[in-house]
């Protein structure tokens, strides 16, 4: 089974009973509906049953200790919206305002909120959870990573190009399994070959003194155990 620490990558199969699923679903669809957007950011900020459940004792078990959530979006991949994703590293962390800091950059705006490349020493020190609401095979948009790539840093086009056509794997989940991936690990997705509903709620993680001094995370965490 791969591993965070080695692979980059980790899966918990049926974290959430279908019961809580189903009331996720639910949610899901009530922030889509209100953004607009098949791609809905800062979602702890548009719906407290998102805020607390990226604090909940049931995610933040699978998490490594003292890590606090700093990012946050829903992704809604649809039959009318069914987009493909090129392989990449998640390089970006979004800001409450932009301030220059050496090591970041460059920076851009998405929906309105700074985002700044941010350097592999912090890059290295958070986590991604990915809560599957929807059956996500190889025929509906599964993540395709490469094991290890995490540890190369941040990757040139031509080794992303070569690292992706020598030893990607696919990740296939069901509804209630959690994907835990290193921002820094090779991925991709493809268009569905047979598209149905394919939501997944993306929680970035990092410690709390991780950003640099200057910078503020633009999503704060509205609460935190130290016993965590």
């Amino acid at each position: 089974m791969p591993t965070l620490e080695e692979d980059g990558i980790e899966i918990h199969r049926g974290v959430f009973t279908a019961e809580e699923i189903e009331s996720l679903r639910d949610e899901a669809n009530r922030v889509t509906c209100r953004s607009g957007s098949a791609c809905a950011r800062n979602i702890r900020g548009k719906s407290p049953t998102f805020d607390a459940l990226s604090s909940s004792p049931k995610l933040l078990s699978l998490l490594p200790s003292k890590l606090m959530a700093v990012r946050s979006i829903l992704f809604d991949k649809t039959p009318e919206a069914n987009w493909l994703v090129a392989w990449h590293q998640d390089l970006t962390i979004s800001v409450a305002e932009e301030v220059p800091c050496d090591e970041f950059g460059p920076w851009s705006i998405k929906d309105g909120v700074p985002h700044v490349q941010a350097p592999v020493g912090l890059l290295n020190r958070m986590v991604t959870a990915r809560i599957h609401l929807d059956p996500t095979g190889k025929d509906n948009g599964a993540l395709s990573v490469v094991p290890g790539s995490h540890l190369r840093g941040k990757l040139t086009s031509e080794s992303i190009t070569r690292l992706s056509n020598e030893s990607s794997i696919t990740c296939e989940c069901q509804p209630g399994d959690v994907l835990l991936m290193s921002p820094l690990i090779l991925h991709s997705s493809k268009r569905s070959t047979v598209p149905n509903r394919r939501r997944i709620l993306h929680f970035e993680y990092a410690p709390p003194d991780a950003l640099d001094s200057r910078l503020t995370w633009n999503e704060t965490p509205s609460q935190y155990s130290a016993d965590h």
